[in-house]
This record gives structure tokens, sequence and C-alpha cells, in this order.
């Protein structure tokens, strides 16, 4: 019963992880972006690290709220993924999109 929870508290987190950018960069795509879903390439894997090296340092630094800390930075990251992708279609030609 322990690594069903584990393999849905998994899933939950990659589906917040990555769900937002992932739609964005469908939007995207839709408004005439076709090259919005390279740059998951970049972000997705991004995220990932950021959100996982902080919830590291903060269970070696021993932090007392971690649970809260990790759904956190869950959702902060998975927000500013989707506002990056947003920004570089903003900020890039398009031939670079």
């Amino acid at each position: 019963m322990r690594i069903l929870q584990m393999i849905l508290f998994v899933a939950v987190f990659l589906a917040v992880l990555c769900g937002p950018v992932v739609l964005a960069s469908r939007k995207l795509a839709r408004r005439g972006f076709p090259g919005a879903r390279r740059w998951l390439r970049v972000i997705v894997p991004a995220q990932l690290v950021v959100a996982l090296g902080t919830i590291v340092l903060a269970d070696e630094y021993g932090q007392h709220a971690l649970p809260t800390l990790i759904v956190v930075t869950t959702i902060v990251t998975s927000a500013l993924g989707a506002a990056i992708l947003w920004l570089m279609r903003a900020l890039c030609p398009a031939r670079l999109l």
C-alpha cells in the first residue's frame, strides 16, 4: 500500500509541475507559434531540477514545515515555467520559437 501512495504522490507532483507549461505550449502552438514545444525540452527538466533541489536543500537544513514547502515549491516552479514560456514568445523572434 505504501508503494501505491508513493506512485500516486510522484504522479501528482509531476502533473502539477509540468501541466501548466505543457498547456501553455499547446495554447501557443494553436496561436501560431509551433516552436513553443521545442522549449519544453529545456523548461521541463529545469523545473524538475529547481523543484527537487529546493526540496532537498530544505530537507538538509531541517525545515519543520517540509510538506508545505514541497507543495509551495512545486506550484511556484510550475507557474514560473509557464511564465518563462510566455516570455520567450514575447521576447524572441518567431524563427527562434
